[in-house]
């Protein structure tokens, strides 16, 4: 009984990934199916395209000598016609300004990145690691939502995050991708919320949380709290 359900799973599975694996109409001969990205893949002498299972271009970018991907990369949406990304790469790493876009064409990302050594740390937190100059995030309807800045692959100095209104949701400063100095942050209200501090290591202080109507509803230091 258990070899013929192995049997039956063994079957199932090989159908599922040659239906995956089905080749649409328009895609160029040499394009190779990847089951882990499910998608295919096409490696020319000297460029790189990565194909959505649907057939469209997903993504395409220069090779240099060690194929890696070098120059001016753009990725591109699945269902709708546009850019969903643009930037330059130099030897397999992002180099200067990229941007990221929502569907229907407005700007979601904008980032610099820097030709420095990419910090180990900032890539293990999901980071690039060589992040370096301002970086803005925009809500769908337009309007800045976050707006900060990097420095060898981390946060630093001044951050801010808005409400979709405009009204400012919380900022603070960072220092080597941490914390450091005082925090605030803010109702939709614009009554304010809660207050961190940090010393300029980043090591935590106290804090202060408020209600909507302004009264205070704990304080937390660094050994003890106060709260009820």
């Amino acid at each position: 009984m258990k070899f013929s359900k192995f049997i039956i799973f063994f079957i199932c599975s090989f159908l599922f990934v040659c239906e995956s694996a089905e080749r649409p109409q328009g895609l160029p001969a040499g394009a190779k199916y990847d089951k882990n990205m499910n998608a295919f893949i096409l490696n020319e002498p000297n460029l790189a395209r990565i194909y959505y299972d649907n057939g469209k271009l997903y993504f395409e970018c220069p090779l240099d000598e060690n194929k890696l991907y070098h120059g001016l990369c753009k990725s591109y949406l699945r269902s709708e016609e546009g850019i969903s990304s643009i930037g330059k790469y130099e030897h397999g790493s992002k180099i200067g300004d990229w941007v990221w876009y929502f569907a229907d064409g407005k700007p979601y990302i904008k980032q610099r990145f820097g030709s420095q050594t990419k910090d180990e740390f900032a890539q293990i937190n999901g980071d690039e690691g060589n992040e370096e100059g301002p970086y803005e995030r925009y809500y769908p309807e337009g309007s800045l939502e976050v707006k900060g800045n990097y420095k060898n692959g981390k946060k630093s100095d001044f951050w801010q995050k808005y409400f979709k209104d405009g009204e400012l949701e919380y900022s603070g400063y960072y220092s080597k991708g941490k914390k450091i100095r005082t925090w605030f942050y803010y109702f939709p209200n614009r009554q304010t919320e809660s207050v961190e501090v940090f010393d300029e290591n980043g090591i935590f202080l106290s804090r202060t949380i408020f209600s909507p109507a302004g009264k205070v509803l704990c304080e937390v230091q660094k050994k003890e709290s106060n709260c009820g």
